[in-house]
């Protein structure tokens, strides 16, 4: 059986991404499955990979792309027991899910329902898991709180906000006027990040509601500074990625500019991790890392990826997925996520259909 991929051998922009066809399915190695893959990721961090700018990996090519993947079990490794062909699993990734075919380790693997459908259930492996984590693993929200969502319209922002609403919790999100009837739709209120008013505008929601329970900030758009003082006593701030900052440099990834760029979103990176490390007793600043947690606390990944399968079952929630791609179409989908021109999420669609 052939094994499409999606690979890059060289780093740069959309036309890099190209199909090869291996002769053959990989085998699984000891401990290993070997997973038919239904559906994967086409999200900012596959862009991130392509363009050598992800800061939490060292990268070697040629590469397969692909952060996630949802699929069944097709063939069983030496020494595994917990799984067997036709079971349906979920893996972050990280390299690798853009194929037909993908190896990956039994013992990290997470049980998907058979009843859902695996576009739908793919944006909770990535998007979906880092809101989660973020906002009740290290923001500590609770029913009834009130949180201030940065980057509202993008990814893991509007999965933020469907799992306030699907929790109780009240939510402001932050995003360009345009996407506001979209935070809107979710029971949020909405602040414009491109009005003039904007820092304002929040500063006045959080003396009106004594400070933000947590904020949440996977687009690092605001001084830290300034974002701090908008918490209350107690509350918390979560760095989850610096997308809007690269979005902001996008087309200036090489030469001079592209170094500075990349020189300039290192100390952001490295200003969070900091700070983070400083308030480790207090959690006042955490920086998340979704590969990061997991190593640390894996049964965290199983626990609450399992939950949120089972809040799609029960239609808890509603992961808006605006364009579903075959792998032949993936370099169109990288110039869409790379045009900052998505609302929610892209997926591949590796299935038969």
């Amino acid at each position: 059986m052939k094994n499409r991929r999606l690979i890059v051998e060289a780093f740069g922009g959309p036309e890099v991404v190209r199909v090869v066809t291996d002769a053959s399915a990989p085998p699984p190695g000891v401990g290993e499955v070997r997973i038919r893959v239904e559906a994967s990721s086409l999200v900012f961090t596959d862009m991130l990979i392509r363009r050598d700018l992800y800061p939490v990996m060292e990268l070697k090519l040629p590469l397969t792309l692909g952060y996630d993947l949802i699929g069944r079990v097709d063939a069983v490794g030496e020494g595994v027991t917990a799984f067997s062909p036709g079971d349906r699993v979920a893996d972050l990734t990280q390299i690798g899910a853009n194929a037909d075919y993908a190896c990956r380790p039994a013992e990290g693997l997470v049980a998907v329902p058979d009843g859902l459908d695996a576009v739908q259930a793919e944006p909770l492996i990535l998007s979906y898991l880092t809101a989660y984590q973020s906002l009740l693993r290290f923001g500590k929200a609770a029913r009834g709180d009130t949180v201030l969502i940065y980057g509202a319209s993008g990814g893991v922002g509007l999965a933020a906000l469907d799992l306030c609403r699907a929790m109780g919790i009240n939510a402001v999100g932050v995003a360009s006027a345009k996407r506001e009837a979209l935070i809107r739709g979710y029971g949020a209120r909405f602040v414009a990040y491109d009005n003039a008013n904007a820092a304002r505008q929040l500063d006045q929601i959080a003396r009106e509601i004594g400070g933000f329970a947590a904020i949440l900030d996977p687009a690092r758009g605001e001084r830290l500074g300034i974002v701090l003082a908008r918490l209350k006593p107690g509350g918390r701030f979560v760095a989850a990625g610096f997308s809007a900052a690269l979005r902001r440099a996008k087309g200036q990834f090489t030469g001079l500019a592209g170094l500075i760029g990349k020189i300039g979103f290192g100390l952001q990176f490295l200003t969070i991790k900091i700070k983070a490390a400083r308030s480790r007793k207090t959690g006042r600043v955490a920086f998340y890392d979704i590969s990061e947690t997991r190593q640390k606390n894996p049964n965290w990944f199983r626990e609450d990826l399992t939950a949120l399968f089972g809040m799609l079952s029960e239609s808890a929630i509603h992961p808006l997925v605006e364009g579903v791609f075959k792998i032949d179409e993936a370099a169109e989908a990288h110039r869409r996520i790379e045009a900052g021109d998505v609302q929610g999420r892209l997926v591949m669609d590796l299935s038969d259909k």
